[in-house]
């Protein structure tokens, strides 16, 4: 799930400092030899904040996303893009055009 939330917010043109905090915390969660769950039982969100890589801000993303299975940054991501990656899916058109086609020409379908 972090790294689509880097891949969104790449997508939109998002700060890349922070895309890249998403993409450094997956990298991070991928090379864990215990699950995150177990962290956060352990040690709470104290025990993510010792990781490298995940300051406040994303500890306190991963903890909501541990204890309630759902990430609403995800979620709005997902859904203020739904046009783009719409588009997207048409032979020869990437994410820039699939972006211009939506903000540029207010085309919302198909």
């Amino acid at each position: 799930m972090l790294v689509e939330v880097a891949q969104l917010l790449e997508a939109q043109g998002a700060n890349p400092f922070r895309t890249g905090a998403y993409r450094k915390a997956a990298e991070t969660v991928r090379a864990l030899n215990e699950p995150l769950w177990q962290i956060v039982g352990r040690d709470g969100l104290e025990g993510l904040l010792r990781l490298p890589g995940i300051g406040q801000s994303l500890g306190h993303t991963i903890s909501h996303l541990i204890q309630n299975e759902r990430l609403p940054l995800l979620e709005r991501l997902r859904g203020e893009n739904v046009a783009e990656r719409m588009f997207a899916t048409v032979a020869d058109i990437g994410p820039k055009l699939a972006h211009r086609i939506h903000e540029e020409l207010g085309i919302e379908t198909l």
